[in-house]
C-alpha cells in the first residue's frame, strides 16, 4: 500500500511538471490593448498575480501612470518623467502581455538604421501568423521613446492623452516586445509592440524609433494564448466595437 501511494505521488509530480513545462509557451493577456485605446485605464490585475504567469512582458500601469516592462521576473514602471521604478506586488496594471521567455531563435544584428529596418528584419524570421515574444539586447545609437501623463477619471481615449517623448543617444539596454498578427490587434497593438529599458534599469518607455549599432535578437514563438478579460464594469463606458487606431 505504501509503495503504491509512493508511485502515485511520483506520477502526480511528473504530471504537474509536464503541465508546467507546457505552460512555458503561453502568452497571457491581462485585459485587451484595444480597451486602453478606448479609455479603460483602471487596474485589472496585480503585479503579484502576473508574476505567476510569466517572467517577461510589457503593458501599462493603471491610470497610464507608467509604461510596464517585465524582464527576468522584475517589474518596472516608467512614468512621464522617464525614471524607471521597481513595482510593488500590490501595484495594479490596466493591461499586460506576459510570457515565460525561452527563445526558439537567436540572431546577432548590426547597423539597424531605424524602426522600419528592424521590423523588416524581424519579418524575415517571424512568420506572419505567429504570436511571438521578442527580446533584443543591444547597443543603441539612438532610442526614441515615450510615456503618458497619469490620468484621472473621467478617462479619455488614448489618442487624446498627453504623451511625453524622450530621445537617448549612445545607450545600452533591452527591448521587450511582442509580435501580434494584424487581425488580432485587439489583443496587443501595434503589430510590433516594443518597450525599452536601459541596462542600469533607470530609464525607458514605449519605443517610437531606434537605431542599433550591434546586438542580439531572441524570438520565442507561443503555442497558446490565454486572455483574462476585464470585469464588465471596467468596460461599460467604452466601445470595443470601434476600429482600432493605435497611437
Amino acid at each position: 500500500m505504501i509503495r503504491r501511494a509512493f508511485i502515485l505521488l511520483i506520477l502526480a509530480a511528473l504530471i504537474t511538471a509536464f503541465i508546467q513545462s507546457q505552460n512555458n509557451d503561453i502568452i497571457y493577456y491581462a485585459s485587451l490593448n484595444h480597451a486602453i485605446h478606448e479609455g479603460q485605464f483602471d487596474g485589472v490585475i496585480t503585479v503579484n498575480k502576473l508574476k505567476t504567469l510569466g517572467d517577461f512582458g510589457l503593458g501599462s500601469e493603471e491610470k497610464l501612470a507608467g509604461e510596464l516592462i517585465i524582464l527576468n521576473n522584475e517589474f518596472y514602471s516608467i512614468p512621464s518623467d522617464s525614471n524607471a521604478r521597481k513595482m510593488k506586488s500590490n501595484d495594479k496594471l490596466t493591461f499586460a502581455s506576459v510570457k515565460k521567455f525561452k527563445p526558439d531563435t537567436t540572431l546577432k544584428i548590426t547597423n539597424i538604421t531605424d524602426i522600419k529596418s528592424l521590423h523588416a528584419l524581424l519579418s524575415r524570421i517571424i512568420h506572419t501568423n505567429s504570436f511571438s515574444a521578442i527580446q533584443i539586447h543591444a547597443k543603441f545609437k539612438t532610442v526614441d521613446f515615450r510615456s503618458f501623463v497619469k490620468q484621472e477619471k473621467p478617462y479619455k481615449p488614448v489618442d487624446e492623452v498627453q504623451e511625453i517623448k524622450f530621445k537617448r543617444a549612445d545607450i545600452e539596454g533591452t527591448v521587450v516586445g511582442f509580435y501580434t498578427p494584424k487581425s488580432a490587434e485587439v489583443l496587443n497593438s501595434p503589430n510590433y509592440h516594443f518597450h525599452f529599458i536601459d541596462k542600469d534599469k533607470k530609464t525607458g518607455g514605449h519605443i517610437l524609433d531606434c537605431s542599433i549599432v550591434e546586438g542580439r535578437i531572441e524570438v520565442d514563438v507561443a503555442q497558446e494564448l490565454h486572455i483574462i478579460l476585464p470585469q464588465q464594469e471596467n468596460v461599460e463606458h467604452i466601445n470595443l466595437n470601434k476600429p482600432l487606431q493605435p497611437k
